[in-house]
């Protein structure tokens, strides 16, 4: 009982902070791995730059681990590991280039784009 109690608590608290403002987007997709922001290029691998674009569709909700394998790694059998390592790889390119937004984790959940 207390287990279901604490599961729909995660999601009350997870549905209430999507409610938050929404990000302003201040970039641009543009094909080949290119966001451009600040009128500067920055060139991405392309489970990269999915991911980032996953995330730039949807600010500030959630994104399901589920939903990061089969859309990004294309392998509903991606393993954890490979999970994590799209997750680095996006948070370092985000500091990399100086974008203000962190990738937060979502515990046993999933992950969300929020604004520095």
């Amino acid at each position: 009982m207390l287990h279901n109690f604490v599961h729909r608590l995660d999601e009350t608290i997870v549905e209430l902070m999507a409610d938050k403002k929404d990000i302003p987007i201040l970039c641009q997709f543009c094909n080949d791995g290119i966001i451009v922001w600040q009128n500067r290029q920055h060139v991405f691998s392309p489970s990269t730059y999915t991911l980032l674009k996953q995330f730039f569709d949807a600010p500030n909700m959630m994104l399901s681990k589920e939903d990061i394998r089969q859309d990004v790694l294309n392998d509903d059998d991606a393993s954890e590991g490979s999970l994590r390592q799209s997750i680095l790889e996006a948070r370092k390119e985000l500091r990399r280039t100086g974008f203000p937004y962190r990738i937060e984790t979502i515990v046993r959940k999933g992950y969300r784009l929020v604004a520095e």
